[in-house]
């Protein structure tokens, strides 16, 4: 039988945490010498009352973070802010932990840290090609590349009608999606 590549084998495992406790969770896991992952994405809106916008971060997964592997799950299971570790289930008994590949962990960091999963508004002018996507109104949710740009709006190339179509959008109700 051939063994697999070194990187599919798994080094990462989930770790549920109690709601919304992600980033403590890693936090006091990290505190235990354990190496953490938790996957976050930026998110940027407009302060209701007042005339500013904020940038929060948000995980990507709610309620799970990636510990590298260990020998000390009863140390990680004592967190406060851990529920229990993701196993897989043999009949009645709970099997092993399920293994993340390290490949797909940093496929998932890389997407991360080139925003690909940010909620982010759109800033002036864009370059030809930047991939935006609308945020607002009826056309919610279409995404494509920037054909053309100014200070107020974007035309912008989206798939509609089986057919590349030209949308002028204003920059208000768009956002850039990586």
């Amino acid at each position: 039988m051939q063994q697999p590549a070194n990187d599919a084998v798994p080094k990462w495992f989930i770790v549920r945490s109690r709601p919304g406790m992600e980033a403590r969770a890693g936090e006091e896991i990290l505190s235990l010498g354990q190496t953490v992952y938790v996957p976050r994405y930026r998110k940027e809106f407009k302060h209701a009352r007042k005339n500013y916008w904020s940038t929060r971060y948000y995980p990507l997964m709610t309620g799970y973070l990636f510990v590298m592997a260990s020998n000390h799950w009863n140390r990680v299971l004592g967190c406060e802010s851990v529920e229990r570790i993701l196993r897989s289930q043999i009949g009645d008994e709970a099997g092993p932990p399920i293994g993340i590949a390290d490949r797909t962990i940093r496929e998932i960091r890389e997407q991360q840290e080139a925003g690909a999963f940010d909620e982010m508004r759109v800033h002036g002018r864009l370059p030809v090609g930047e991939q935006v996507s609308i945020a607002a109104g009826v056309l919610s949710g279409l995404k494509g590349p920037v054909a053309a740009s100014d200070d107020k709006s974007v035309v912008m190339l989206i798939e509609m009608f089986g057919q590349e179509i030209k949308a002028k959008a204003p920059i208000e109700i768009l956002k850039q999606t990586g």
